[in-house]
């Protein structure tokens, strides 16, 4: 299984629920006009009641995967020493280097 972390895809799952639950909001208010002025059938009726629900859910829906995502960390080790900003626990592709010096008194 791949890495997570390492994945280059963007993440659209906010941004389709989110889409989704605006959609769920415009149809709601649009769709008993549209029945009043006959555009659509009276038997849209019976989803009008069911959009404000449907529009809260995938609203929620997308706030809880945009805020899992926000917390997924792109690494699980920490920072490098040297004060770069990137993950300590990649490889870089340099050999590893050992020196017998240390701190130890």
């Amino acid at each position: 299984m791949p890495d997570p972390a390492a994945d280059p895809r963007p993440h659209r799952g906010p941004k389709a629920l989110g889409g989704l639950a605006a959609l769920a909001c415009v149809a709601c208010c649009a769709l008993p006009v549209l029945i009043t002025a006959g555009v659509v059938g009276a038997g849209a009726g019976a989803v009008v009641g069911w959009l404000p629900a449907l529009a809260v859910v995938l609203a929620v829906l997308a706030a809880g995967t945009w805020w899992l995502e926000q917390r997924r960390s792109s690494c699980s080790c920490g920072p490098k020493t040297a004060g770069e900003a990137a993950c300590g626990c990649k490889a870089s592709g340099e050999p590893l280097k050992i020196t017998g010096r240390g701190d130890r008194a």
